[in-house]
């Protein structure tokens, strides 16, 4: 090989890794991706011996329209789950949108017993709690929606679901 065949090998090789490296940066935050189904989508987070789903049904929606969140826990483990919690409210849901900023609260506006509660799930057993999200006041766009049990407050499973993607 000549020197000068080497050194344009090299030259090449480095205009190919800059074009590389610059095809996987980004100018910005690339936001949540698009559902790729629209009936449903599910996220799964397994911690502490449990599995926590979050569903949502659908999850592309015309403008105004109201999503069905589900927060399922099921104990894993091969024994019995004690969680203590500070007040009556076992689980939460949330909305953010794409830069971060929370669009909707679930328990906002609720009032709950200010008394401890325990929650005791056999081997097996699981819980399911429902909610609805009526989105008529959020402009269309993608939202990233958060469920977790108060039992296990650093599990939240996400979702990013659609307004107005008809």
């Amino acid at each position: 090989m000549t020197a000068a065949w080497k050194r344009g090998a090299r030259g090449s090789a480095t205009v190919v890794l800059l074009c590389v490296l610059a095809a996987s940066c980004s100018a910005g935050p690339q936001g949540p991706p698009r559902p790729s189904n629209r009936q449903m989508v599910s996220a799964v987070s397994k911690a502490g011996g449990l599995s926590v789903t979050l569903r949502s049904t659908p999850a592309v929606a015309a403008a105004g329209a109201t999503f069905s969140l589900t927060l399922d826990l099921r104990n894993l483990s091969g024994k019995t789950l004690t969680f203590d919690l500070p007040s009556s409210q076992e689980y939460e849901f949330l909305a953010f949108e794409r830069g971060g900023e929370e669009v909707w609260r679930w328990s906002e506006g609720v009032l709950f017993a200010q008394a401890r509660t325990k929650v005791l799930l056999a081997p097996g057993e699981n819980v399911v709690y429902k909610v609805a999200w009526n989105a008529a006041d959020v402009p269309e766009g993608l939202y990233t929606v958060q469920g977790y049990f108060l039992g296990l407050p650093g599990t939240a499973p996400a979702v990013t679901v659609e307004i107005g993607g008809n």
